[in-house]
């Protein structure tokens, strides 16, 4: 299977006063669409530096990503900006909810931004919702929900635009298991029907088994690399 979003030899160092911290170890991997992978390792491990990289957000020190093909270090802050907004969906620990915003203006949001037409925001955003099952809750703001709701919405947030990348940090962390199995149904469900790349990072170990591949870190570097099932992998 081809790759759709391909890191090679990356190296990332945090300073602080004198001392350097090499946060990533010339890190280099492949990921294939329509599969979500789980990248596990503990806090310090890099994990979340990594998903930085690879979304667009954070320049690494040396080496390269290319997302579809393309160079994305190799392109003005400008149009780095347009490609996260036309292809990148972020889904964050802290939900990222605005408190006065019902659920469906909260996902029409990133909608309005790319200037679509109004009835075609809303039934994007409407269709979005019933995909992670809470088209009965649009009316509602972020108070009135659940921990485990607020996280679908903000799922169907970064669904609602069909992104070819969904990143999702530490997405379960602050949920009990129930909701935690809803949270990763999901973003499998974005990689399997949308045919998205959906990437993973945690330290939760209950979302190995709904994984289609699972990357363990440990100081910046890749200890083990497994797919399963079912999934086919990116060719290296």
């Amino acid at each position: 299977m081809a790759s759709a979003l391909v890191a090679e030899s990356v190296t990332k160092t945090y300073t602080s006063g004198k001392l350097e911290t090499r946060v990533l170890q010339g890190m280099s991997l492949r990921l294939a669409e329509r599969e979500l992978t789980l990248i596990l390792g503990p806090s310090g491990s890099g994990k979340s530096t990594l998903l930085a990289i690879l979304s667009g957000l954070l320049k690494p020190d040396s080496g390269n990503v290319s997302a579809l093909g393309e160079d994305l270090w190799k392109k003005s802050r400008a149009d780095l900006e347009k490609f996260r907004l036309e292809h990148t969906g972020f889904v964050f620990q802290g939900f990222n909810l605005f408190p006065a915003l019902t659920a469906l203006e909260q996902v029409m949001l990133p909608l309005d931004y790319l200037g679509l037409p109004k009835h075609a925001v809303r039934n994007q955003a409407l269709a979005s919702l019933e995909e992670v099952g809470l088209a009965s809750r649009a009316h509602l703001r972020p108070m009135e929900l659940s921990g485990g709701e607020k996280q679908r919405i903000a799922i169907a947030r970064a669904l609602a635009k069909k992104p070819q990348f969904l990143f999702a940090d530490e997405p379960t962390s602050a949920l009990d298991s129930e909701n935690g199995k809803k949270v990763i149904d999901a973003l499998h469900r974005v990689a399997r029907v949308y045919g998205a790349t959906v990437v993973c990072v945690s330290h939760d170990t209950r979302l190995a088994v709904d994984s289609d591949r699972i990357i363990e870190m440990m100081d910046g570097r890749i200890l083990s690399d497994v797919v399963q099932n079912g999934a086919q992998g990116a060719t290296a």
